[in-house]
């Protein structure tokens, strides 16, 4: 079959819908992406393809998660550096409570000619404040003072911990799959890199509420395992529960897949769903998928939009969403 002449860095999902009938189709994807499609597709061309963001903002819960990573960035990155542990944990908290409260120059910024970056130093919208966080909790809202205090209790409980971080935040691309039809690069970003004295393994930062098993059915950790050749990756399970002791509230979970588990998901699950995102994209089709609707964090942002007349949704969509930056799978201007 003949290929067309674009290379994997000049498609990605913005630019599915130009891709032309015949030749092999190149795909960037990401974890975001992918499960987005595996959930609905009306939502992936809301998300995706409209950039659609709500005018309310992040949710409380996904606010006090990036209050969070935010500090472990600037933590471990800090040792990384050469800093000592306590002064790490200074600059850790510093940037937590910047993205609190929101930095001037970077939040909103667009890139122009004459200035493409924040004066600042920062990346555009690093820092964006929050809306839907309290200073302290109420009702069923976690305040970001006790999440500051959660980084603190954190920090102290792996006062002599003996992992050695290697990388925070990195980005990592590579070509997982390939044939007559299709070409999928896989993007991740990956929240800390470590060594274990077992091995050199990826780390992800999972906030939450409640306690809850971590299930091993997941595009990310799978991703991260593969673009890391290993078969591992740990959760850093970081609790905002108060009755729970330190221990119980801040725990390292172990996933583990075997190679046929992750050969399968590369070769099988993964090029079937970059194929539908296509067929989605061609078509100019997005159906919606009533299953996905209601969450166990609630209800889908779209909601509203999609209970509402056809001739109505244009205005809901209006009314209470903007348009956000165009999504890129690396989160980072290239």
């Amino acid at each position: 079959m003949e290929q067309d002449n674009r290379t994997i860095g000049e498609t990605d999902i913005h630019e599915i819908v130009d891709i032309p009938m015949s030749g092999k189709k190149n795909v960037i994807m990401d974890s975001q992406i992918l499960t987005s499609v595996m959930s609905c597709p009306c939502l992936t061309n809301f998300r995706f393809n409209h950039n659609f963001i709500s005018l309310s903002g992040k949710s409380n819960s996904l606010e006090c998660g990036s209050i969070v990573h935010k500090f472990m960035e600037t933590y471990y990155g800090s040792m990384i550096k050469g800093v000592s542990r306590d002064k790490a944990f200074g600059f850790g908290i510093t940037s937590a409570e910047l993205y609190i409260q929101s930095c001037k120059d970077c939040t909103g910024f667009v890139s122009t000619p004459e200035q493409k970056k924040p004066i600042c130093g920062h990346r555009p919208d690093e820092y964006p404040g929050v809306q839907n966080t309290p200073k302290d909790s109420v009702e069923y809202k976690t305040g970001w003072q006790f999440v500051l205090d959660t980084c603190d209790e954190y920090h102290r409980f792996y006062a002599s911990d003996h992992w050695v971080p290697l990388e925070v935040e990195t980005v990592k691309g590579e070509v997982l799959y390939e044939d007559d039809e299709v070409r999928i690069l896989w993007k991740a970003k990956l929240d800390l890199t470590c060594d274990t004295n077992q091995g050199i393994y990826p780390v992800d930062h999972k906030t939450m509420k409640q306690r809850r098993d971590t299930i091993s059915l997941n595009n990310q950790f799978m991703g991260q395992c593969i673009l890391m050749r290993t078969r591992n990756v740990f959760i850093n399970k970081v609790g905002f529960q108060k009755s729970l002791k330190a221990a119980e509230k801040f725990v390292r979970a172990l996933i583990s897949y075997s190679a046929a588990r992750l050969i399968e998901w590369q070769s099988e699950t993964l090029p079937f769903y970059a194929k539908m995102l296509l067929m989605y994209a061609e078509s100019g089709q997005w159906p919606q998928n009533f299953n996905h609707c209601e969450g166990k964090y609630g209800n889908c942002n779209f909601v509203k939009v999609c209970e509402s007349d056809p001739g109505m949704r244009e205005e809901e969509l209006k009314l209470n969403f903007i348009v956000g930056p165009q999504w890129n799978p690396t989160n980072e201007d290239d």
